[in-house]
């Protein structure tokens, strides 16, 4: 895969590189604006969230607040549904590989093959059927 699509998994390497510096910007940021408020507030900074600002913010502010809260609730919403999949899907190609590789080893380890009759033979298969003609 990586030599037939290289270039593909590169720019995607490269997105997702590009995307992450960027969040961790915007998190500095964010964290930066809850240390302001927590000052402001006289309160820790844990204390500081969307629910307290809504609760304390003046109304033309409050109706905003609440909105953005609202947005960003189903916006953590729908990053964790993602993030279930994606780890299903992990999960799922580790299973594959799991069973990939069991047969492998199995096919190189010694064992018993089982011919058609019932007759029973040490083979360099192990454990799989084979039958003596074809």
């Amino acid at each position: 895969m990586m030599r037939s699509r290289r270039m593909e998994l590169e720019a995607g390497s490269a997105e997702k590189r590009d995307l992450i510096e960027h969040l961790a910007a915007v998190e500095r940021r964010r964290t930066e604006a809850v240390q302001r408020l927590a000052r402001h507030m006289d309160c820790p900074v844990a204390e500081v969230t969307l629910r307290l600002l809504v609760r304390t913010a003046p109304e033309p502010q409050r109706g905003e607040l609440q909105h953005a809260r609202a947005e960003l609730l189903q916006l953590v919403a729908q990053v964790k549904a993602e993030h279930q999949r994606s780890e299903l899907l992990c999960r799922h190609i580790g299973e594959l590989l799991r069973a990939a590789y069991g047969m492998v080893k199995g096919l190189a380890a010694n064992g018993f093959v089982y011919h058609r009759g019932g007759r029973l033979e040490r083979a360099p298969l192990n454990g799989k059927l084979v039958c003596d003609e074809i």
